[in-house]
């Protein structure tokens, strides 16, 4: 403002930024965080700052491990820096965006925007089939005339002809049609958006895009031009995204502001009387400046709360009723005499006031009520005769609701169609459709958004087989328990599965859960479309980027070896392919440009059942995530390059120091992890899924580990978070949530089973019309005089957003934090040793083959030795088997079998391969005198055979002997088998058959491994 006149130019810029920037939040990206979010970042900044002054004066002991231990000064300085940095690289990213955003608003990509919607709307409008209905068999010309004109009775002719005319001829560019019900309102609009479409065109795209937005689902709480932009953003994703990874909504306010777009606002009688004020005070408000418009509504409401021309000016004109001679000639074309409508339309001339036929003729001077009584009375058996019957109907709503429901009859009676639907039930179905979209105000019956009539517990059912199988997985991996989960007497898996549980609670309380996901397609890979993603230095460079860092990534995990490398380097190339993927193989499908809502629901099925696996949420977490551990390794492996000595290896090194900083820094990480948490939370369910592959790579590098994890482990691990993945994107997808809601209704009986059936049925019989991927009524009316018969469930099938939600969705988000760090910090990276895969073995006794024995011996005698307290240097067999005949030679097989346990840090797989290490090197720990010692091929996982003389009882001089000791797992299996008269091959031989037999008796010999001949 400069001496009392306001500069416009400079205001008007002003409000265009500061609107914009407040208006591109919602399902499609933030541009500005919420204030609850802003708030928590500069408390949780506070808090560290704190923290890291309280360090510095305090000094306090920090609980560090030696040698990793850089002092509290350091450490405070480090979080002083640490703060400084995340607040510059905050305002670089913001600044960043902001130029992103610039670039996508600039005139070239509008310009494209702009074309792409006019190319849209224009087969949207094509296809409309209100053009069906108005030209069929002959098309009726709605005629209106000025509202200016009423005071001047004798010149109110009616006008016709183009309507763009018309509107170009305003002076202000600002139409309101006003007109009664069922008069011609909305298909007036369409044809003023087809001319102005077609004038576009001829004028090669000069000019604006008309787009009409029905009124209805407005919620004046929100502003005008939010809500359009976020209604053709959602309608017209392609057009509103002229280059990947540009914000829709941001787009179409732009198109507004700039008014490449004219705003055709369709029923404002539709909004609920009770907002309809508020909703004029924005539309006064969000059209100042003059910008133009078009607004349809009957008259009597828009009257009551339309302002002064001198505070809103526009130009307004009224729908004429039809003609005498037009509904003749639509009635009955030709005028002939043996028409059904002919003695009708003859007592309709020079009727008397308040006569039957009176009202009978000012209801047919609606064009949708003379639609109507033409497509009712045209089956045999009709007779529009009744209309006239003295004192049948009241008035002329009477006779109104008697054409919807003959019309009806019509439609539903057995000889309409060959396929039969029973006309009470098939009412009812369709009354219950009526119902649900009158009380939301919705013209659309938008099949993805169905599930908005099941209470939010049946759809979380379908998230179940999800963590289902997700906690199946655990449960198979067996990791053990350790801190929190062991301190409550819970295994890891049922620690997880409680997890699983409160992120299935979380869901239907997020605002996640409120966001629906529109239907997907398939887009298929072009070397144009590639080029369009990389365009630009920007993504040239970015993309060169991201390849080199992959490819030196995977570089130093060949070099490192490194188990825990390998599965960051494995998480983070999952992610970015995820990325790439959802940018290059999906797309939002445009349900206005579909074939049929059939059609828009088999390409979301059909994305859903091949990509599914992009769908899950939680990029920027999951990388943080990976990149923490290669951060911990790059500085460990950079001091033993420099000389520094460990004495763990660096997995057990990296991992043992990321939970001590934990453990010590409770409160600094716990406010940062609680800070993204909650600018995250409502991506926390599917990031649930992840969480086993997460603490597999944690247990993996632990001492309660060591062996126990295999190959299959792994391939299990990551085949299973794959499933679990695609079941989740499946439960949320529209094609998921459709079959949801279709299986409900059907079993509480308020929609058929094949639901799409009988909505196709219902629009070829034409109680439905078809618009893109969408159904809707044939008209308004319709649909609620259906809903009046209808039954009204005023269940909500969602929870509605307040306060009360917030905090639940708060403390829930909490506990799933808390259970996330127990399972995994305090769960898998710290696992107590386990029991190994081998829980039991069968008696030693029962590890022997009859047929061996028969064929060694002439009178076998079978014993269990007793067992000696204290065996410290000699092993003791568990079952022995010698010759009991007094002249045979003597002969014994002795077996024993051991299952071996945890032993302190070391799990039961790496204690038992340490104990057959350190018993089986030396001959002499199983009675033999000198001999040979070799490695066996094909026993188990590790094996050895020792050969010498064994002195057996009392006998004079040692025999020959041989003892084979196989490790499978965490189990040992001796065998050693003595015989008098024999070579060490002999000898060597049998003890390796009766080794080979007691393997497979014990289920511990691999399906593949040969067998060993029969004695």
């Amino acid at each position: 403002m400069s001496g009392g006149r306001q500069r416009n130019v400079v205001q008007i810029y002003h409000v265009d930024r500061l609107e914009l920037a407040a208006e591109l939040g919602g399902s499609f990206g933030r541009y500005r965080r919420s204030g609850a979010d802003s708030w928590f970042g500069w408390a949780a900044g506070l808090a560290a700052a704190a923290f890291a002054v309280f360090l510095l004066l305090a000094r306090p002991v920090l609980p560090l491990p030696e040698g990793f231990d850089p002092g509290p000064v350091r450490v405070g300085w480090l979080l002083l820096a640490s703060i400084l940095v995340l607040a510059g690289g905050r305002r670089v990213l913001r600044r960043v965006h902001d130029r992103r955003m610039r670039l996508w608003l600039s005139a070239p990509y509008l310009a494209r925007a702009v074309d792409d919607l006019a190319e849209d709307l224009a087969a949207r409008y094509d296809g409309d089939e209100r053009w069906e209905l108005i030209r069929d068999p002959e098309p009726i010309e709605v005629t209106w005339r000025e509202e200016e004109r009423d005071a001047e009775a004798d010149s109110r002719v009616p006008g016709g002809g183009p309507i763009a005319a018309r509107f170009h001829a305003t002076p202000a560019h600002r139409l309101v049609v006003l007109g009664g019900p069922g008069a011609g309102k909305s298909v007036l609009a369409l044809r003023l958006a087809t001319e102005l479409l077609e004038e576009r065109q001829a004028h090669d795209g000069q000019g604006p895009v008309p787009v009409i937005v029905p009124l209805a689902s407005w919620d004046p709480r929100e502003g005008l031009f939010r809500w359009i932009a976020r209604q053709v953003a959602v309608d017209h994703p392609r057009a509103c995204t002229p280059v990947p990874g540009a914000p829709p909504v941001a787009v179409a306010l732009s198109l507004l502001r700039t008014r490449r777009v004219l705003p055709i606002l369709d029923g404002f009688d539709e909004l609920p009387a009770d907002v309809r004020k508020k909703a004029m005070r924005r539309l006064r408000e969000g059209m100042k400046g003059g910008v133009p418009f078009v607004l349809t509504s009957r008259q009597d409401e828009f009257r009551e709360h339309a302002p002064e021309q001198n505070v809103f000016a526009r130009t307004e004109i009224i729908l004429c009723p039809l003609a005498d001679h037009a509904v003749a000639a639509y009635l009955n074309p030709g005028g002939r005499p043996r028409s059904r409508w002919s003695e009708v339309l003859a007592r309709l001339d020079g009727a008397a006031a308040d006569s039957p036929e009176a009202r009978l003729r000012d209801v047919l001077r609606v064009p949708l009520m003379a639609n109507l009584a033409r497509e009712a009375y045209s089956e045999d058996g009709a007779d529009p005769r009744e209309l006239l019957v003295p004192g049948a109907f009241a008035d002329t709503a009477a006779i109104e609701h008697r054409l919807y429901d003959a019309y009806l009859d019509a439609i539903y009676s057995p000889s309409h169609e060959e396929r039969t639907w029973d006309p009470p039930t098939a009412r009812a179905w369709a009354g219950f459709l009526a119902t649900r979209m009158k009380a939301d105000n919705l013209e659309e019956l938008a099949w993805w958004r169905l599930d908005e009539q099941v209470p939010w517990r049946v759809r979380g059912l379908a998230l179940v087989p999800a963590f289902a199988l997700s906690v199946a997985l655990m449960a198979r991996l067996d990791l053990g328990a350790w801190g929190w989960p062991g301190l409550l007497g819970l295994s890891l898996w049922q620690a997880y599965a409680i997890v699983c549980a409160l992120a299935l609670l979380h869901m239907p309380v997020s605002a996640e859960s409120a966001e629906h996901r529109p239907p997907q397609r398939i887009v298929r890979l072009t070397g144009a479309r590639l080029r369009e993603a990389v365009s630009g230095w920007r993504g040239r460079t970015l993309g060169v980027f991201a390849a080199a860092c992959l490819a030196a990534g995977w570089a130093a995990t060949v070099a490192t070896r490194s188990g825990l490398w390998l599965w960051a380097m494995t998480a983070i190339s999952w992610v970015t392919v995820r990325w790439c993927g959802r940018r290059l193989l999906l797309a939002a499908a445009d349900p206005s440009l579909a074939g049929s809502p059939g059609a828009l629901l088999r390409s979301d099925r059909r994305a859903v059942c091949t990509l599914g696996w992009l769908f899950t949420a939680g990029p920027p977490a999951l990388t943080v995530l990976c990149a923490l551990p290669l951060a911990s390794l790059g500085i460990w492996f950079a001091a033993d390059a420099a000389g520094v000595t460990f004495s763990l290896s660096a997995d057990k090194a990296v991992v043992g120091f990321l939970v001590d900083i934990l453990d010590g820094f409770r409160l600094p990480f716990a406010i940062g992890i609680l800070n993204a948490a909650w600018s995250s939370r409502d991506r926390l369910v599917p990031l649930t899924l992840v969480l086993p592959l997460v603490m597999l790579a944690l247990y993996a590098v632990t001492p309660a580990a060591q062996g126990v994890i295999t190959t299959v482990d792994w391939a299990l691990a990551a085949l299973g978070a794959l499933v679990c993945w695609l079941l989740y994107a499946t439960a949320v997808s529209a094609w998921g949530r459709f079959q949801v809601a279709r299986l409900y209704l059907a079993a509480t009986g308020r929609l058929p089973l094949r639901l799409m059936t009988f909505l196709k049925d219902a629009h070829r019989r034409g109680v439905l019309r078809q618009s893109g991927g969408a159904y809707s009524f044939r008209h308004i009316g319709l649909r609620d005089r259906l809903a009046q018969a209808g039954a009204v469930d005023t269940r909500a099938g969602t929870l509605r957003p307040g306060r009360g939600r917030q905090f639940t969705s708060g403390a829930i988000a909490l506990a799933l934090l808390m259970g996330t760090y127990a399972v995994t910090v305090r769960g898998a990276a710290q696992a107590e040793p386990v029991t190994g895969p081998i829980r039991a073995l069968p008696t030693a006794c029962g590890l022997l083959d009859d047929r061996h024995i028969a064929a060694l011996t002439d009178d076998a005698r079978t014993y269990a030795p007793k067992m000696p307290k204290y065996t410290p240097f000699l092993w003791e067999p568990g079952c022995v088997v010698d010759e009991h005949a007094p002249k045979a030679r003597t002969v014994r097989i002795e077996v024993g079998t051991q299952i071996v346990e945890p032993f302190y840090d070391q799990s039961a797989v790496r204690a038992a391969s340490a104990q057959f290490k350190g018993s089986s090197w030396t001959p002499s720990h199983f009675d033999l005198d000198g001999g040979t010692s070799r490695s066996l091929e094909g026993f188990g996982d590790e094996a050895r055979l020792h050969t010498g003389p064994h002195r057996v009882g009392n006998a004079g001089r040692p025999l020959p002997a041989a003892v084979v000791v196989v490790r499978k797992d965490n189990a040992l299996l001796t065998v050693r088998y003595t015989e008098e008269h024999a070579d060490q091959a002999r000898v060597s031989m049998v003890a390796k058959v009766l080794a080979g037999a007691a393997l497979r008796k014990a289920g511990l010999a691999p399906a593949s491994a040969p067998r060993t001949p029969t004695l």
